[in-house]
């Protein structure tokens, strides 16, 4: 969590947001489902949808998730 904070703010975003238009900049998901219990915290979330999501971004987030996310890669 503390290695993604930086690039958050890089971005520009929360990382609500970042995780959000991260998941949606997948070409293989056609939806996100987002849960909250307060309606702020589905504003945080559905703000995700306009922000722009860079391709770098996307990169280094990859790498630095690879070994958390199984089916990436054959193990």
């Amino acid at each position: 969590m503390e290695a993604l904070r930086p690039l958050a703010a890089e971005a520009g975003m929360s990382m609500v947001q970042m995780a959000v238009a991260w998941v949606l900049a997948n070409p293989v998901v056609t939806s996100a489902i987002v849960g909250a219990t307060r309606p702020e915290q589905l504003d945080d979330a559905v703000a995700a949808v306009d922000k722009s999501f860079d391709a770098g971004l996307k990169v280094r987030l990859d790498a630095l998730t690879q070994e958390y996310r199984w089916g990436d890669d054959i193990r």
